[in-house]
């Protein structure tokens, strides 16, 4: 792994939190090829620890990923730099687009964009859901509970943090003796 200095952790989720949009889930490829693939300051593992503490943390889900992995980087002030830099321009655009939107929300051009960035941000999860399930689902067991999770969800409504705390405690029973967790 490469070292990570504060200004360089600021900047780049300033990149991250700029350039990436629609959402937790989509900005989760942003984070992965900024920070696993070019800069190679995380393994695959984990970022998708990072992921999984972001998401079972009270909060916004990327902005705790973002601090989770900015710990990780470089401990307390990786995790403010990171949540700096991913933040701001986030902040900023909110302010001004929410001030845009209440004056044209009625635009049926502005409904039209919004409908393509809609569509864009589904295809950007699906990708991204396929990028983490390639890495991450490698054996029966993990694809067990990958199916699982999704039909506790999907179907019976049970709460995202349920599922999440229940496949840490059956995880833990299950792979306590295999040698490859």
């Amino acid at each position: 792994m490469n070292k990570a200095s504060v200004r360089d952790i600021f900047f780049s989720f300033l990149k991250i939190g700029s350039f990436s949009f629609g959402g937790v889930y989509s900005m989760l490829s942003f984070f992965e090829r900024e920070l696993v693939e070019k800069k190679k300051w995380l393994s695959h593992e984990d970022f998708i620890e990072g992921v999984a503490i972001g998401q079972i943390t009270p909060g916004p889900p990327i902005v705790n990923t973002g601090i989770c992995i900015g710990y990780k980087l470089n401990r307390l002030k990786g995790a403010v730099a990171a949540t700096l830099g991913q933040s701001f321009t986030g902040v900023a655009m909110a302010i001004l687009l929410a001030m845009f939107y209440v004056g044209a929300e009625d635009d049926r051009i502005l409904r039209c964009v919004m409908k393509g960035i809609g569509a864009a941000v589904v295809g950007l999860l699906v990708s991204i859901v396929c990028k983490m399930a390639a890495k991450t689902l490698r054996d029966y067991r993990s694809i067990g509970f990958a199916l699982a999770a999704f039909i506790a969800m999907a179907y019976f409504k049970f709460n995202a943090i349920g599922i999440i705390l229940g496949a840490g405690v059956l995880g833990y029973l299950v792979y306590k003796n295999w040698r490859q967790a």
